[in-house]
């Protein structure tokens, strides 16, 4: 984000990040600006200093994003050399830090809070697991019926055209006694 104006408060801008880490209060850095011959507004100095800020974390989350991109590169780089681990292997590992975790909570709170948002993860992964096995069951079953009924249908068509071929051969039928003969056994009597 760049700046869109000049600031008197520019050629300060180190010694006042350093004074807002310091948490000085904005009277304070008003009075030591005065004392270098710079005379500006609580108001001015507030927006400055918020402007600081906003600079600050915007570099900070770009240089975390790099630093992301370099690991992300460093690890591609070494899953080229050696196969990335299974997922159950990560499930196991996340059971290994929850437990870390939740022992470590004793003396630390915010442990258990990472145990529990770890808790959490391996269960929607678990629950996530039993879900997809579920679903390959029922399609394996839906498969399964499928094979039986095309089965049945194969078998019934076999039998209709057994039939078909006695109604056919019978010569003492007319052909409209035998397609009336072919239809009350494909369809039933009407």
């Amino acid at each position: 984000m760049s700046k869109q104006k000049k600031s008197k408060l520019d050629q300060f801008a180190e010694t006042l990040a350093d004074m807002d880490a310091a948490h000085k209060t904005i009277a304070e850095i008003q009075a030591w600006l005065k004392e270098e011959g710079c005379t500006v507004s609580t108001g001015a100095i507030s927006n400055y200093l918020s402007g600081l800020r906003q600079s600050r974390l915007q570099s900070a989350l770009l240089a975390q994003i790099s630093a992301g991109a370099n690991q992300v590169r460093e690890v591609e780089k070494q899953f080229s050399k050696n196969p990335a681990p299974e997922l159950e292997t990560l499930i196991k590992l996340h059971r290994v830090l929850i437990m870390k975790l939740s022992t470590a909570g004793n003396a630390d709170p915010e442990f258990l809070k990472l145990a529990d948002q770890l808790m959490r993860t391996a269960m929607e992964f678990v629950s996530g697991q039993t879900k997809a096995r579920f679903k390959e069951r029922e399609l394996k079953v839906s498969e399964e019926k499928l094979e039986l009924v095309k089965f049945d249908a194969a078998k019934l068509a076999l039998k209709f055209a057994a039939e078909l071929k006695l109604i056919s051969a019978d010569k003492s039928l007319t052909d409209a006694d035998k397609v009336n003969a072919a239809r009350a056994k494909l369809f039933g009597a009407t």
